[in-house]
């Protein structure tokens, strides 16, 4: 776990807030959930792994279990369901959570982490997905990154399960565990993935298949690896759906972003459809920036009403790297901006009051001020505002407080004038116009 000094809260805030004005042009409500859940909602739905092994439980009383939020999908699902009547769909939703997850931090990995969640409920047809990602380029867009630098790599959990069970004659049952080991496919070196996959399967051909499902980025180039494909996989929902969803991104003109990819499928169970991952196409972030998908099901453990839904979750960290990677976080963005805060400077202490009556009265018409409790050493005092960087400094003493006045300082121009207390604020504003100008 990490503590985050101003520099750095500044820049993660920066971060979010440009995301916000996302939400707002694509019209998602913010909402918020308790950072502790019981672990049934996790591990009715969520991989094995992510629930016993990557997870904070917390055992107060013997048997109630509760886990940390390791991510947000499922708490989300608890919400929408308990108000599922009352909720106007589709529903569209954005979130910030805080998340736990108990795993060796490493590059791009904190145990604790903010995220980020735009997910669509109540709408079952591709254009949701569509949109998911026309929000990604988005958001990568407005920090100034291209198609050369990230790809949208994309899959479908529906079109592999048609595979799988029509091309590969893998029983339902066992369907799951290609997911688990594609997933293990980028992890792994060519030699530990082909072992992989033959400890988790003894049937030849099943391996020689699922060994094919590495790495192709194209859905007409992997048809072309099997010898044989039944007519019933074309007609599948799993295939179509797909295909019509290339088409979509083609149409949008999201192709640049977006690159099909067999070996995506996402580590957690609850994934029924479109699933990607966001990589970097450089070297310096190897490990997947977010990712996300359609999850059509999950809602099931908690109501009878089918709710499909569709989106992702983005760890603030692993964006943030890669934005600096390529130099999308201006530098300025770790330090504060005195430019509009008004600095009062003190001759000595028999003015503190008459100090803090100005910065009252400052403060009142919105301006960040800064009162210098030395009240003493008046150089030292205008050498801090200026390291601050600030444009605007009132220096009071005796005499300014015994005629109700202030001298207030230009710090860019260095011309200061004697003002009554009244005319305070109109030449505070006639200032920044003239220095905005």
């Amino acid at each position: 776990m990490e503590d985050y000094y101003p520099p750095d809260f500044r820049e993660i805030d920066w971060v979010i807030e440009n995301i916000r004005d996302i939400a707002d042009l694509y019209c998602y409500e913010e909402y918020e959930t308790p950072p502790i859940e019981p672990i049934e909602i996790f591990a009715a739905k969520s991989s094995d792994e992510l629930v016993n092994e990557q997870s904070f439980i917390v055992e107060k009383k013997e048997g109630e279990r509760l886990i940390l939020i390791p991510e947000l999908t499922p708490s989300l699902a608890r919400m929408v369901a308990r108000k599922s009547q009352e909720l106007k769909k589709p529903l569209r939703w954005f979130s910030v959570p805080t998340c736990f997850r108990y795993e060796r931090p490493q590059k791009g990995r904190r145990r604790i982490f903010k995220q980020i969640n735009f997910d669509i409920l109540g709408e079952d047809n591709l254009y949701a997905d569509l949109e998911i990602f026309n929000i990604i380029v988005d958001i990568f867009s407005l920090f100034g990154a291209t198609s050369k630098q990230y790809q949208i790599y994309y899959n479908s959990r529906e079109f592999m399960d048609a595979l799988s069970n029509l091309i590969l004659k893998i029983p339902k049952e066992k369907i799951p565990l290609v997911y688990k080991v594609l997933d293990k496919s980028d992890k792994l070196e060519d030699h530990e993935f082909e072992k992989y996959v033959y400890d988790s399967f003894e049937n030849e051909f099943v391996v020689q298949g699922i060994l094919k499902l590495k790495s192709v980025n194209s859905i007409k180039d992997l048809m072309k690896k099997f010898d044989s494909i039944p007519d019933k996989f074309y007609n599948s929902d799993g295939y179509k759906n797909l295909v019509n969803f290339e088409k979509l991104l083609s149409d949008a003109n999201l192709s640049e972003y977006c690159t099909f990819s067999s070996s995506v499928v996402r580590g957690l169970d609850y994934y029924t459809g479109i699933v990607y991952e966001v990589y970097d196409t450089g070297k310096e972030n190897i490990r997947s920036i977010f990712g996300g998908g359609r999850y059509d099901d999950l809602l099931s453990i908690f109501t009878d009403d089918l709710i499909p839904a569709t989106g992702f979750g983005l760890g603030v960290l692993m964006l943030t790297l890669f934005l600096k990677t390529y130099d999308l976080i201006p530098e300025e963005i770790r330090e504060k901006d005195y430019t509009d805060t008004i600095y009062i400077a003190s001759i000595n202490q028999d003015v503190s009051i008459y100090a803090l009556k100005l910065a009252n009265l400052v403060r009142r018409e919105d301006f960040p001020c800064l009162v210098d409790y030395r009240f003493s050493n008046l150089k030292n005092q205008l050498s801090r505002a200026n390291e601050l960087g600030v444009l605007i400094t009132l220096i009071i003493g005796p005499n300014e407080m015994e005629q109700n006045e202030v001298t207030i300082k230009n710090m860019k121009t260095e011309k200061q004038k004697v003002i009554k207390i009244e005319d305070l604020i109109e030449e505070i504003y006639n200032i920044i116009d003239e220095y905005e100008d």
